[in-house]
């Protein structure tokens, strides 16, 4: 990674009405000297459109599968953390909650997990719209968004509590297997399972997992290694199991993936939890929104 790297983050709050459906708009900007490559993390998310709106191309990595990321791109929910090879650019996105997906689209989420895609496959003629705004002034990006997001997630589904009460759940500690988890929220494994599925792009045990891995891997940043038995959620039976996660969510163990250097991800955690609420999209809350 070079170290004449530059760059800006912003986060910006969707109106209100979004609230539970959109989880927030961003924008980063990287310079860079001609020729030099910036390497960087994407933690595992829900989904999220990104439009490249100067620089030259950019890939990402998830697990074994690498992706050249098109100009208006849909980032599925992702069981994996991306690393990004790009160069100097500016990237605007908007990330979407698993109740804005249910909403948005009759399209499962699953279908689109792990995956980079082009994001007409998902919206259609819509992608050109979003793509448009974001090219619009840094000031003007939240409110051409809001306008275009208030368009599209302007008609409930039925269903939509559902999708809100296995969210609520996935946020808190919790022990137990997907059998306690279907019990607590009063609905059938197969009822779990399709909602899961639909809104959340991965089966409900892969979901608790990952979320308790995310609480645990963040609880550790900037903690000494001494005390990290004492910080990760007390699900896990020992630091092997800790570290089995790590391996399968992040493709390395948790204290080199600590030591990477990864600035834009540091820069942006920070910046989230000052604005947004937590350091890592798939660990804010659900919203205020009152589902249908």
């Amino acid at each position: 990674m070079s170290e004449n790297l530059a760059f800006d983050v912003d986060y910006w709050l969707p109106d209100p009405r979004l609230d539970g459906l959109v989880s927030g708009y961003h924008r980063y900007a990287v310079a860079l000297p001609p020729g030099e490559r910036h390497l960087d993390v994407f933690f595992p998310a829900w989904a999220n459109m990104r439009f490249h709106v100067a620089g030259p191309h950019w890939r990402v990595r998830l697990g074994g599968d690498s992706f050249d990321v098109p100009p208006a791109a849909l980032f599925g929910p992702t069981s994996r953390a991306g690393y990004s090879d790009g160069a100097n650019g500016i990237v605007v996105g908007a990330g979407i909650t698993p109740l804005g997906w249910y909403r948005l689209n009759r399209a499962d989420a699953a279908a689109f997990s792990d995956r980079i895609a082009p994001l007409q496959e998902l919206i259609g003629a819509d992608a050109a719209l979003l793509a448009d705004a974001a090219q619009a002034p840094r000031e003007d990006i939240k409110a051409r968004f809001d306008a275009i997001f208030l368009r599209l997630l302007s008609r409930p589904r039925t269903d939509e509590a559902r999708v809100a009460q296995v969210h609520r759940y996935l946020m808190e500690p919790v022990q137990g297997g997907v059998a306690e988890m279907a019990s607590k929220l009063g609905l059938s494994h197969r009822t779990l399972n399709r909602i899961a599925l639909a809104a959340f792009g991965f089966g409900p045990k892969l979901l608790v997992r990952r979320a308790r891995f995310l609480r645990s891997l963040m609880a550790l940043r900037g903690a000494s290694a001494e005390t990290w038995a004492s910080r990760i959620e007390s699900s896990y039976y020992d630091h092997s199991h800790f570290n089995r996660d790590a391996q399968e969510f992040l493709g390395m163990s948790p204290g080199a993936f600590l030591r990477l250097p990864k600035p834009l991800n540091e820069a942006s955690a920070r910046l989230r939890t000052q604005i947004l609420g937590a350091p890592a999209q798939a660990l804010l809350k659900p919203g205020l929104t009152r589902p249908a």
